[in-house]
């Protein structure tokens, strides 16, 4: 929290996002108190990430149906799925590519459905599929909200307990990486210019959602912070000028939503970033999950510059290129290059982005040496306590 809040403190901090331990400690963590148990032991400083389980959990009216079809012509068979909601039919058409990961299921979000090779019919279409969109997900029960609130309870007092933050959220609260799983990111592009209504419309569908779980998550108390993913609101996608007219002033309402709850606003983005750090600036994010050298192309000199006295950096270092693959000489450097340009004056979290994801094998996070992150953090430790010149 001193360096979230651009104070002083006794080293710059590290912390991984989304990890497991491979089996050099022992058998596979059961929870995340297991983690950051074994992360405090490393010397690093791990956070809880808490959401409701009930987060997109469908309103109980809908009623699903999917069905498996092959088409005359056509290489793949095709998944059809709808969904019968209060206020009309929402219909979605997949080709089962070989490389389509949910076998013969749809689900509601995910990236495999966003190319147009692969998505016959977006969930989305037009104005009649927003408004049955806006009935697709329940409230919670008083019994759901009851049990997040004894699940808050624990986290709260291991959190106490431990001396770690509360990150609400979990990438859970989402507004621009919705309208691209469910209309894809090229229709939705296409709209902000000839039917900008529709994108509109969307927006705020998703906004009001967002709110809604962002104040449930706060009302529990002992959040910390509350991340926004933004993977695909980022520059790559969106110009300034489209981003600032359509996410821009809906991020803004959640931030106010998050500040007036006593917590932060987490920003979750880890390219396309350059040309939209003035805007971040301006609607008032607390922490920028994202700066990323390598893969993201984030000139982290520039970064600090232009928005480090008001945001509070996290990362600077890549986990897939540099620790995947990276000599300890390269991973040295990274992880001097990020000190050394982002923690000057505070406001900066190390990490290596996006995340590691750990497996099984005591030799390897996924396609990342484990002895790799080991030696990420021996060199951290001799250089957290200062700026390096």
């Amino acid at each position: 929290m001193q360096a979230i809040n651009h104070k002083e403190a006794d080293h710059v901090p590290l912390t991984f996002r989304d990890t497991n331990l491979p089996e050099t400690y022992g058998k596979p963590c059961r929870n995340q108190f297991e983690a950051v148990d074994i992360f405090l032991k490393l010397g690093v400083d791990p956070m809880l990430y808490l959401a409701p389980d009930y987060l997109w959990e469908l309103n109980p009216k809908v009623k699903e149906r999917i069905r498996k079809e092959k088409v005359a012509g056509e290489p793949f068979p095709y998944l059809f799925k709808e969904y019968d909601t209060p206020k009309g039919v929402l219909r979605q058409i997949v080709r089962q590519t070989p490389d389509w990961p949910h076998r013969d299921n749809v689900p509601l979000w995910s990236d495999h459905m966003i190319p147009r090779s692969r998505s016959k019919k977006y969930l989305i279409e037009n104005m009649d599929d927003m408004e049955s969109f806006s009935s697709l997900f329940g409230e919670p029960t008083e019994k759901e909200l009851e049990s997040f609130h004894e699940k808050a309870e624990r986290f709260k007092r291991f959190a106490e307990d431990r001396g770690v933050i509360i990150n609400g959220g979990d990438l859970g609260i989402a507004i621009g990486d919705i309208i691209a799983w469910i209309c894809g990111i090229e229709n939705a592009v296409l709209w902000s210019f000839r039917r900008p209504e529709l994108l509109h419309r969307l927006l705020d569908i998703t906004l009001e959602w967002n709110v809604m779980y962002a104040r449930q998550i706060l009302e529990v108390g002992g959040v910390d912070v509350v991340t926004c993913r933004g993977y695909y609101e980022n520059a790559d996608f969106w110009s300034p000028r489209i981003y600032k007219t359509f996410f821009a002033p809906r991020l803004q309402k959640l931030i106010e939503v998050v500040h007036r709850g006593g917590a932060k606003f987490c920003y979750h983005m880890t390219t396309g970033i350059m040309p939209l750090l003035e805007i971040f600036r301006e609607i008032g994010v607390d922490i920028l999950f994202g700066p990323d050298p390598v893969e993201g192309k984030a000139d982290l000199e520039q970064v600090k510059d232009r928005v480090g006295d008001r945001i509070c950096l996290w990362g600077g270092m890549n986990a897939p290129v540099t620790l995947g693959t990276g000599t300890q000489e390269q991973i040295e450097d990274g992880v001097r290059e990020a000190i050394s340009k982002l923690a000057p004056g505070g406001g900066f979290i190390l990490s290596a982005l996006d995340s590691l994801i750990l497996g099984s094998d005591a030799k390897t996070c996924g396609s990342i040496p484990w002895a790799s992150v080991e030696h990420m953090i021996k060199v951290w430790r001799k250089m957290s306590n200062y700026p390096i010149s």
